[in-house]
Formats: C-alpha cells, sequence, structure tokens
C-alpha cells in the first residue's frame, strides 16, 4: 500500500473566496492540493482511450482552479462540500475538489479530472454534475 501523499496545487484566488462568502461559506484560509489517491483515481478511473488523461493534463490543475471558464461552489455530494472548475483549453476539462475544513485540514482537496471533447455552457454543467441525482445544487454559486 502507497503511503499518503499530499502535493500543495497553490492558494485560493480570491474569486472563491468571494464567491464561498456569498453563499455563507468560508474559504479565506483554504489552498488547493491534490494527493496520491488523487492520481491512482485518475489513472485507474480515466488514464485510457481516446480522452485519457495524463501527466500534462493533470499539470494544468493551477491553471484551471485559477482561472477556469466557469465554476459552481458549494455543492453537496455524498455528504461533503464539493466545488466544480471548467476549463476549455483545446479539451473542456472538469476539475472536482472537496472542501476540508478542519483543525488538521484546510484545503480544497483535488478528488478527479476528466476531459471532454464538447463545449459546456452552465446548463449543460449542471447537468452533468447533477445527472446521477446524488449532488444537490440548491444552495451553489455559479461563476
Amino acid at each position: 500500500m502507497n503511503q499518503f501523499h499530499k502535493t500543495s496545487i497553490s492558494k485560493s484566488e480570491k474569486w472563491p473566496i468571494e464567491a464561498a462568502a456569498d453563499i455563507g461559506l468560508d474559504y479565506s484560509k483554504l489552498s488547493h492540493e491534490v494527493t496520491n489517491g488523487f492520481k491512482d483515481h485518475i489513472a485507474r478511473r480515466h488514464g485510457q482511450g481516446y480522452l485519457a488523461i495524463t501527466n500534462e493534463d493533470i499539470e494544468k490543475n493551477p491553471e484551471i482552479v485559477r482561472e477556469p471558464n466557469l465554476a459552481i461552489i458549494g455543492m453537496i455530494r455524498k455528504g461533503e462540500l464539493r466545488n466544480v472548475y471548467k476549463m476549455e483549453q483545446g479539451a473542456t476539462y472538469l476539475y472536482f475538489d472537496k472542501v476540508l475544513n478542519s483543525k488538521r485540514n484546510k484545503v480544497l482537496r483535488g478528488v478527479t479530472l476528466f476531459k471532454i471533447v464538447k463545449r459546456l455552457d452552465m446548463e449543460n454543467l449542471e447537468r452533468i454534475v447533477s445527472m446521477n441525482g446524488k449532488t444537490d445544487l440548491s444552495q451553489v454559486k455559479k461563476i
């Protein structure tokens, strides 16, 4: 079994802190990170086929969270507070993170990254993140 390892991506930008505050959440002390579990998940689930996620794609994470084309802040999935960021750069990238705001962890931790060919507007992004009926978008901030 691999030892747990975290990698910092960046501090949170001003825009998600303000977006979260608009819906009563405090992201002011949170930074972005990924773990080896994130990378393992991507390799297992999204690392094969025509739209396989590569290491080059993973290296785009800082840019995706810094300057997405669209974002949804404050979703609830599986009882966890989550966010999604969409960036179009050749392909359309969707990066999901979850909010960990405790004494031990103050991070927006990467959950998954995948890419699709089609361009997405906000309506289609919402459809993707809520298609399985397990994600609550009722209290989110859309950017």
